[in-house]
């Protein structure tokens, strides 16, 4: 039986499979199994009260890291992640760009990611925690 090879996860791939990680602008400087950092740029329209992120914007951008940690960690590229629960704390707003590093803390039906999000200056920001179930791709 020969088994059939899968492309890496690439900022392109990503995008083409979350349209929304497109519209945001978030792009990918570590993509590994257990280690996904995205970025998300500065933009004015991402801006609250007092000209930091919003903080969906933030969530978003955790989220997408997450979801690809947990995808890499499921070991099929190819699967569906579904966010089961998220749990943030703020620490501190985020003025300029965002990075976010997500990392796989446990594997299994549910995989656990933890999240830190950082401003452009490298301080740390916010904490998110996320539960993720991964399934086959549809038609599978």
């Amino acid at each position: 039986m020969t088994m059939k090879a899968t492309p890496p996860l690439t900022t392109d791939t990503i995008h083409s499979l979350v349209p929304f990680a497109r519209h945001l602008g978030v792009t990918f400087s570590t993509i590994e199994p257990d280690r996904v950092v995205a970025h998300l740029p500065e933009n004015s329209g991402f801006a609250t009260v007092g000209g930091g992120v919003h903080g969906g914007a933030l969530m978003a951008l955790a989220d997408i890291g997450a979801a690809v940690a947990a995808v890499l960690a499921s070991g099929d590229p190819t699967a569906a992640p579904a966010t089961m629960q998220s749990s943030t704390n703020f620490l501190r707003p985020v003025h300029g760009a965002a990075t976010a590093e997500a990392r796989t803390a446990r594997r299994g039906r549910s995989t656990v990611v933890d999240v830190e999000l950082t401003d452009s200056a490298g301080e740390l920001c916010a904490l998110v925690r996320q539960i993720v179930i991964v399934r086959p791709a549809t038609g599978q």
